[in-house]
């Protein structure tokens, strides 16, 4: 998620086109690849009994697999970032899809778990490339009035990715194996490949930014806090959803069909949650919406503890997609408000605390799984994370944005 003028983006506020006539087309392709990243992240989810069973592992070391994608995306970003400040942007899009797709592929070919890990690491990389620079652009490309909803298009890609890609891809592994699930993934990124070499334009490159100048923003305590809270927003989010099977079998006895519904129920939540934070960012402000979603977070986590059948799953689960979808876009936008004159780099700092968020939550939830924590600890394990985000949250004080040069 990113924002500078195309960085990635551009960096000339002339370049913006101002009406959504102009931007809605090449963002929608810009979110198709975000699809992609976005069923490749949670589609394992869905898929890590049939991971351990495969390649005759526990369930907690199947689920690191989620760690070395997300723990690559988090720490490779900044660097990547620097290392490709002055290449073009649409092909570095494509290249990125290119690795992105051939690491799946690996992923599906992968014998054992520590090629399996190694082959995740590689689609980390391809997300790292990819995801910071499609969310600059898509935010240079619509302009600084409909920086949130262009922002929340490419969010909502992967929300979308988790609606249609993870149930389907789910259920391929369950019925199939979990290799073609993976195989599915590669195919939905060649797809959003194929896409951005078709429809979107040719961006600007925009001036190189020093490494040393990239990190001092983090001087900024603001800057620095606002990280820390989306790090745990996301981990305490993502812990629980890694282990959605093993939770929602312990606690509601669901299963097969059934947890592909919830899975679903959960994406489509997500839409709501990464469409709507966007506008109401636009209209309420970021620190309101980052409020209520953060609630909803803390409430649907606890809820999951006591739904015991099927129905009141599937309303929880949607609601807690909601809620976890809800906080990047805000985050991202007071972010691009509190440091305008370099957006790339503090949203790119945004995207490592997801990511990083979604290394600890699953490293930490398959650590308390093999010890054999309940279901109902891990959620409220999970709970206990989103309260100190929401804590973290409250301190942070009202900001003034950096003047523009």
């Amino acid at each position: 998620m990113t924002t500078k003028s195309t960085t990635t983006g551009t960096n000339s506020p002339t370049a913006a086109p101002a009406s959504a006539s102009s931007w809605g087309k090449p963002v929608a392709v810009l979110a198709l690849g975000s699809f992609a990243m976005g069923t490749d992240s949670f589609v394992l989810a869905g898929i890590l009994p049939q991971i351990a069973g495969g390649l005759h592992v526990s369930t907690g070391e199947a689920g690191q697999t989620i760690t070395a994608f997300a723990l690559t995306y988090g720490l490779a970003a900044p660097f990547l970032a620097v290392l490709t400040s002055r290449l073009p942007r649409k092909p570095l899009l494509a290249v990125a899809l290119a690795l992105f797709v051939l690491a799946n592929l690996a992923s599906a070919a992968a014998p054992d778990l520590p090629l399996l890990l190694v082959a995740r690491v590689v689609a980390g990389l391809g997300a790292a490339l990819y995801t910071p620079n499609a969310s600059a652009a898509a935010a240079a490309l619509a302009g600084p009035a409909a920086r949130g909803r262009a922002l929340s298009v490419i969010l909502g890609g992967l929300t979308v990715g988790t609606v249609f890609g993870v149930p389907v891809g789910t259920a391929i592994g369950q019925h199939v194996s979990w290799e073609a699930s993976l195989v599915f993934v590669a195919a939905v990124g060649a797809l959003a490949l194929l896409g951005v070499l078709v429809v979107l334009p040719g961006l600007p490159i925009p001036p190189a930014i020093p490494l040393a100048q990239r990190f001092a923003v983090l001087a900024n305590r603001r800057v620095v806090t606002m990280v820390v809270f989306m790090l745990l927003a996301s981990g305490a989010s993502i812990m629980v959803y890694t282990y959605t099977a093993t939770v929602l079998a312990e606690i509601a006895g669901i299963h097969g069909t059934a947890l592909a519904a919830a899975l679903l129920a959960w994406g489509f939540g997500g839409i709501f949650g990464s469409f709507g934070s966007g506008f109401l960012t636009d209209r309420l402000g970021a620190a309101r919406t980052l409020t209520c979603a953060v609630a909803l977070l803390i409430v649907t986590l606890a809820l999951l503890t006591v739904c015991t059948s099927l129905v009141p799953v599937i309303i929880v689960m949607a609601l807690n997609g909601a809620a976890g979808w809800a906080v990047a876009t805000p985050n991202n936008h007071r972010l691009t408000e509190l440091v305008p004159t370099l957006p790339s780099v503090v949203i790119s700092f945004n995207s490592s605390g997801i990511y990083l968020g979604q290394a600890l939550g699953a490293a930490l939830g398959g650590i308390l799984v093999d010890h054999d924590i309940s279901a109902r600890a891990l959620c409220l394990t999970g709970v206990g994370i989103a309260v100190v985000a929401g804590v973290v949250h409250a301190l942070i004080p009202r900001q003034v944005p950096e003047p523009r040069n």
